[in-house]
């Protein structure tokens, strides 16, 4: 598509002899050939479709879909509470017939028998009870007819569930659904036959057959009103939008001082007022997007350009910005001088994202090196850096979240300082099993005083991962505003544990990118993957 600053900035002689021609330019059509937004001959041969009417049919769309899932939805739920209230009513009438029939029924006291069911049996929509003895035999059955005949199940049974001892299912006959209940009957732990209920779902289905016509009813209803209100609300609108259409025509032209007059005490007029100032401010636009590039350009180039390369470890970073420049941050610190074994990798986050988010990343990189350098704990340079960043953000709102970790491979230790951001995630595939690295700590900027602690561990072994990253990792949501939370991350390592730590980052970034289809992200994304190997020379991590 045609790009109409580059296209203002680059063909300024060009504009400027049409500025003059207004009326000649406010005819023009949109499209990219320039012969056809000339004459506008094979645009108008296409057929046009009035705003209004798309207007229309748009909300009688979005209406009947709202109105679907809705009455879908609903209808459902009904379907679900009537069945849940037959359960409960057919679990309780079983449950009566068997608790008072095993001795009756080794008494042979077919009488009472069949008055206990025919009692049961009396209650509003249950089809029939009865009571089959061990044999099979039916002994009592609220249908006179069955008493003596053999236990048939009922044709095309299904099983539905099974509530503490009682079996539910459900079966068809007739057109008409029927829920089915059955339970043993016991004397002293001894089965001794089975009590056996049907109920009918009839009024189930009438119930939903007339909540279905209601809502029908109700839906065609809404449908009618709101394309009598969009009926009105396109004409209300088409007018001033043909007018902001010319005066889009007219920037795509060039013509940066082009004016639209809408005079309207309402969202159109601040619209038309606003666009007057857009119009006025696009030149300066252009000049911010190429400042913005210039941003980027720079701040990619403080993440780190490769990774180092320590005996044991296999380390991979990435970070992903939601705009062409971010908060997020990650680096590697050289803590011991080449060959020793020992690495610090930091991990923050500053709230926001943008060209303040960038800038305050900067002077976090810069504090956080220039502090490592010098001689001190890792919960001391991060009290420091905290400190100096403190007074560089105490009359904004804006913080920064930091994971600092440091390894020592000889020693196959773990030290870590973090600094109100996410515990980074500890997987130890030898036994299947996920862990945190958790501490106190609060963001960076929030106290300039903070005590922050180091917390330790002391049992690094080969094929454990570490994984830190940012919340715009879990917090990404796709189109249905679902989040993609945690649980996919930990099963994604799991399930490339055997891989290297590329391989394991790029796996996680392809799975938010399968979850998000397409949603754009929010927040910026920056992930670091450590993963222990077997030491080249035969030393497992401090330990020969």
């Amino acid at each position: 598509p045609v790009n109409p600053y580059r296209n203002a900035m680059a063909s300024t002689s060009h504009h400027s002899a049409e500025q003059r021609g207004g009326r000649d330019r406010r005819k023009v059509n949109l499209g990219p050939p320039a012969h056809e937004r000339r004459s506008g001959k094979d645009r108008r041969r296409k057929i046009k479709i009035p705003i209004f009417v798309k207007f229309v049919l748009l909300s009688t769309l979005l209406t009947i879909i709202v109105s679907s899932i809705i009455s879908g939805v609903i209808l459902r739920r009904q379907a679900k509470d009537f069945r849940e209230q037959l359960i409960t009513m057919g679990d309780s009438l079983i449950r009566i017939i068997a608790d008072q029939s095993p001795d009756k029924l080794l008494n042979e006291e077919e009488l009472v028998l069949f008055q206990l069911v025919k009692a049961v049996a009396a209650e509003d929509q249950v089809e029939f009870a009865q009571i089959t003895d061990v044999k099979g035999i039916i002994r009592a059955d609220s249908r006179s007819e069955q008493i003596n005949t053999p236990f048939q199940m009922p044709p095309h049974y299904q099983d539905l569930e099974e509530i503490e001892g009682t079996r539910i299912g459900m079966f068809a006959r007739a057109g008409e659904n029927y829920l089915y209940f059955e339970k043993p009957i016991t004397f002293q732990d001894i089965s001794i036959g089975k009590a056996t209920l049907v109920i009918s779902q009839f009024e189930v289905q009438e119930n939903i057959a007339g909540a279905t016509r209601y809502i029908i009813v109700v839906t065609v209803l809404i449908i009618l009103l709101g394309v009598f209100m969009s009926l009105l609300a396109s004409l209300y609108f088409s007018k001033p939008i043909d007018r902001l259409m010319d005066g889009i025509r007219a920037i795509l032209d060039g013509d940066y001082d082009y004016q639209v007059q809408i005079d309207r005490n309402d969202e159109l007029g601040d619209v038309s007022n606003a666009f007057n100032q857009m119009s006025q401010g696009l030149k300066e636009r252009q000049i911010m997007r190429r400042s913005l590039a210039l941003a980027m350009e720079v701040q990619r180039s403080l993440l780190p350009s490769r990774v180092p390369r320590i005996d044991g470890l296999d380390i991979a970073g990435k970070s992903i910005y939601c705009d062409e420049t971010g908060g997020d941050y990650y680096d590697f610190i050289d803590t011991g001088g080449s060959g020793s074994g020992q690495i610090g990798l930091v991990l923050g986050d500053v709230s926001g994202h943008g060209i303040p988010s960038a800038l305050l990343m900067a002077t976090a990189r810069a504090f956080i090196r220039q502090r490592a350098s010098m001689a001190g704990s890792i919960a001391e340079v991060v009290g420091d850096v905290n400190h100096l960043l403190t007074r560089d953000v105490e009359n904004s709102s804006s913080f920064m979240t930091l994971f600092y970790l440091s390894v020592d491979m000889p020693a196959g230790r773990l030290r870590w300082v973090r600094a109100g951001h996410d515990p980074a995630i500890y997987y130890d595939p030898a036994n299947d099993s996920f862990d945190y690295l958790v501490g106190p700590g609060v963001p960076l900027g929030v106290d300039a005083d903070w005590p922050f602690e180091e917390n330790q561990r002391d049992d690094l072994r080969p094929g454990q991962i570490i994984v830190i990253g940012t919340d715009g990792i879990w917090e990404s949501r796709n189109a249905d505003g679902t989040m993609f939370g945690k649980t996919p991350v930990l099963n994604l390592i799991r399930q490339n544990r055997e891989g290297s730590a590329r391989q394991i980052l790029e796996a996680i970034i392809e799975g938010l990118d399968r979850f998000r289809r397409g949603v754009e992200l929010e927040d910026d994304v920056t992930l670091l993957v450590i993963k222990i190997e077997p030491s080249s020379n035969g030393t497992t991590h401090g330990k020969t």
